[in-house]
């Protein structure tokens, strides 16, 4: 997971959601995409809200709209994603099909009864989908080798463009531990060259990727921009590097991985560097966590919301990780200096 809606955003769309799983909000958005009212279900809410048509519904097969409110963060990395996934998908890449709206358009803005949307639509991705457990190498240096063939379509980076140091904002939060690890990680991360820049995809794990016959078929480009190479790859093996710094969760696969990328890019990326851009995506969520953990008391303790009370309590820990790699990242990376 990088990023997540506001659990009041959440809350807020579910409130709205019957007990067929149908929503006001998402025949609006379908209606763009000539999809009846009634049809799409829904799926669940993420960095999104994700409303899908079972087999059978639609004669273009299953579709996905996802959607969040267009004035967001979540909304601007919608649009982006969604034009960049309209780009690569007319160019050949794969990527999972992307549905234009009835005005030709990839991604719409909806007025719907919780104010305006940015909205697109896609199609399934046919293909298994792997998980770290099942993973050999082989299939590790092929994931890698997938995420060289997204940068080198995705063409050149034209400018260079100017990275957040996220580390400098995580750097005046009210934790001294983690305020003092974010201090430590801005100076060795100061002037550091970010390296080769690329059009990232930003979340290349494999829940975002289905395979085929070898080859990968990615979708979800809401992370995507110009980023380090370096950073790319850190994001998409961050279960492979595990919650400890030191000790990579799965050596074997994350060294296959990594074999297959510089194979495929030409770019060797190691370990020191993954640990840093680790560490970066970590201080990114906690920075955005207080958003995202926005529930009050009222609405966490509604008694039909023991759904969001779980949820919440699962970010929780999940940010609680993140602050604890930010921590051990301070401590190995300023032992090495």
């Amino acid at each position: 997971m990088v990023t997540m809606l506001p659990l009041g955003r959440i809350a807020e769309l579910r409130a709205t959601v019957n007990d067929g799983w149908r929503s006001p909000v998402a025949d609006a958005i379908g209606l763009r995409w000539d999809i009846p009212a009634g049809v799409l279900q829904y799926w669940r809410s993420s960095a999104a809200h994700v409303f899908v048509i079972p087999p059978g519904g639609d004669t273009r097969g299953v579709l996905y709209a996802r959607f969040a409110p267009a004035g967001s963060t979540a909304g601007a990395r919608l649009q982006r994603g969604a034009h960049l996934h309209a780009r690569l998908g007319d160019a050949g890449v794969a990527v999972a099909g992307l549905v234009r709206s009835r005005a030709g358009r990839p991604v719409e803005l909806i007025p719907t009864a919780l104010g305006e949307m940015a909205a697109c639509v896609v199609r399934r991705a046919d293909g298994d989908e792997l998980d770290a457990d099942g993973l050999d190498a082989g299939a590790a240096a092929a994931w890698g080798a997938a995420l060289a063939d997204f940068h080198q379509a995705a063409g050149p980076v034209g400018h260079e463009a100017r990275q957040e140091n996220v580390f400098a904002r995580l750097a005046t939060h009210p934790d001294d531990d983690l305020r003092h690890a974010a201090q430590v990680l801005n100076l060795l991360g100061d002037g550091r060259n970010p390296g080769w820049l690329v059009l990232g995809h930003g979340d290349f794990e494999l829940d975002n990727l289905r395979w085929s016959q070898g080859k990968a078929t990615c979708f979800d480009l809401d992370e995507s921009g110009v980023m380090p190479a370096a950073a790319d790859v850190a994001s998409a093996v961050r279960d492979l590097l595990g919650t400890n710094p030191g000790t990579p969760e799965h050596p074997e696969l994350l060294a296959a991985f990594l074999a297959g990328y510089e194979q495929g890019a030409g770019l060797a990326v190691n370990l020191e560097e993954l640990q840093l851009h680790r560490a970066e995506l970590a201080a990114q969520q906690l920075v955005e966590s207080g958003a995202v953990l926005d529930a009050d008391e009222p609405l966490l303790n509604n008694a039909g919301n023991g759904w969001l009370r779980e949820l919440e309590k699962s970010l929780t820990s999940h940010y609680a990780d993140q602050r604890n790699i930010v921590l051990a990242t301070a401590q190995l990376l300023a032992r090495a200096v």
